[in-house]
């Protein structure tokens, strides 16, 4: 099944980099809603989750900025991302100097992405 996960996310997103911190690139999705049908029909789940996976949301953004500025806050740490989405704060810390950084998501299409 993982791999038919990663064939969808190939197939609806593109990798590019993050918008105001380009240094990351991210597997997007340029239409939230045409993304999410397709997430409903592929998992044949009218009720499926929005596809936090394919954005990188302001909370996210916001976090990637603070780390990138302020590395002393992850530097040499641990870090556990819960509900990561698209894995842009744990990818943010490991740039910033974290040890390790897990990102851990509910949706199998998080963990493709």
């Amino acid at each position: 099944m993982a791999s038919s996960h990663r064939a969808f996310v190939l197939r609806h997103t593109r990798l590019r980099p993050v918008p105001g911190l380009e240094e990351i690139r991210l597997h997007l999705a340029d239409d939230v809603l045409g993304l999410w049908h397709a997430v409903q029909v592929e998992t044949v789940d009218p009720d499926a989750a929005l596809p936090y996976w394919a954005f990188a949301w302001g909370g996210g953004l916001a976090i990637g900025r603070y780390l990138r500025e302020h590395p002393e806050a992850v530097a040499g740490r641990r870090v556990l991302d819960f509900a990561a989405g698209s894995g842009l704060c744990a990818i943010a810390a490991l740039r910033a100097g974290a040890t390790v950084a897990i990102g851990v998501d509910i949706d199998p299409f998080a963990a493709a992405a």
